[in-house]
Formats: C-alpha cells, structure tokens, sequence
C-alpha cells in the first residue's frame, strides 16, 4: 500500500517550536518528506541463482586423560587435516578457524530423581573447528567425505553461496527502484498529479537477503567404503527492497 503524506509545514513547526525546541531542532525533527505533500513505495526485485561455492564446517575432536595430551593431539590431528584441505588446491584465504576449546569432561552419577550426585573427572576434550570455502562446488562432497577419513571427526554441515552476489544485488535494487516508482505511478496517474522531486531512498528492514538459505547436511565418520556425501545445492533467491518517497505535484 502507498503512503500519503500532507502535513502543514506551518502548523507542524509550531507545535514543535511550542514544546521548547530551537528552530534548529525543529528543522530536524521535521524531514522534507513530512512537511509537503508526498507519496512513499516500496518496490521489490526477486532473483534466482544457483549456488556455486559450498561453505563446509569441518571439526577436530580429541579426548585425552590430561589437558596436555589432548592439546596437543588435537593439534595435530587438525594440522594433518589443514595440510590436506591445503592439497586439494583450497586457497588459505579460503580456509578459516571458527574456534579453539580444551574443556573437562566428567561422568556423572544421579540418583532416582535424576539429580547428580557425584561428577568424575574422566578428562579433557580439545577441539578446533573450521570453515572450508569449496569454489568447485561438485567437488564438495568428495572433498568433504575425504577429510572426515583424513581425521575430522566432526561435520556441522554445510552452507550455499554464490560469487559476485553484489553485483547482483546492484542490479536487484535498479529493478527494485524501477518496480516502486511502476506502482507509485499507477496510483496518481488516476488522480490528475504527477511525482516530483525524489525525497527520500530507503531500504526496509531484512530488504536484502538470500532466501532461503539452503538447509545444512551433516555426516558422522564412519567405517565403511569412502563415498562423497551427497550435497545438492539447489537453488536460492536474492531479494532486495527498497522504499522510495516522492513529493506530489499538480
């Protein structure tokens, strides 16, 4: 729905002058588009695109008696994991460290209520997670199903993305400005008045997201024979909306 707006720029002064402020402030409480006669559209542009980069969240979990040992164990495992991600041909800049935990970990006796009783130090548990950004996407699931063999024994899933996604956008907000003023017109057209000057440009509140993002998939290591996981990217959709705001003029 469109948004009229005719305040009287006098009227609307006054009453802010009334309640004490500087003329200054007044000025400011007050923007263009408020104080004459205006129209304000949204439009919006829509996208589908197919996504051709895969963001993989790969872990490394190591539980050992003592905080050392599992340190540096972790440590290791991780680094023979990053070395093969390194070989496939996955650029540095590409590979990303989303964490770094050593926590204890302890069994626990409860009672009938369910209520603990008594924790054990069992030991510690190290942990580094990473994200790996996949820019041949058909690769992703052989690559994937590779390092968890290699010794990522944790796998959170998997994200879509698309390069170049801002110059898409660019285009999206064109179609999108062009799609508010198609709809402003349409309503004054009919009334004998025309748009004037541009007041304002706005974007909307979550008016430039991909929707929706593709659903995670996740594995757990296994024994059997190594077999690419299955990763269908699909398809998502870039929406971008933007509120536009004309003055009217006879």
């Amino acid at each position: 729905m469109p948004i009229f707006r005719s305040l009287p720029t006098r009227l609307a002064l006054a009453a802010v002058l009334a309640s004490g402020a500087s003329a200054a402030s007044a000025q400011e409480f007050l923007t263009l588009k408020d104080t004459v006669p205006s129209i304000a559209m949204t439009g919006e542009a829509t996208l589908e695109v197919a996504p051709n980069i895969a963001i993989l969240s790969l872990g490394v979990e190591t539980e050992r008696p003592t905080a050392t040992e599992a340190a540096n164990e972790n440590a290791k495992a991780a680094q023979a994991v990053i070395a093969d991600i390194k070989a496939a041909g996955i650029d540095p800049r590409d590979i990303r460290t989303l964490g770094v935990t050593l926590m204890p970990v302890y069994d626990e006796t409860t009672d009938a209520n369910g209520r603990v009783t008594k924790r054990t130090l069992r030991g510690y548990q190290a942990r580094n997670d990473l994200s790996v950004r996949v820019r041949q996407i058909e690769k992703a699931g052989a690559l994937a199903r590779q390092w968890i063999e290699k010794g990522a024994n944790q796998f959170g899933g998997v994200e879509f993305d698309v390069d170049q996604k801002e110059a898409k956008y660019d285009a999206l907000r064109g179609e999108a400005v062009r799609d508010a003023l198609r709809k402003a017109t349409s309503f004054t057209s009919g009334l004998g008045i025309r748009l004037g000057r541009v007041l304002e440009i706005s974007r909307p509140d979550g008016g430039e997201r991909p929707m929706p993002m593709a659903m995670a998939a996740r594995a757990a290591k296994s024994d059997a024979a190594s077999v690419a996981i299955p990763i269908e990217p699909g398809v998502q959709t870039l929406r971008v909306e933007v509120q536009v705001a004309w003055e009217l003029a006879q």
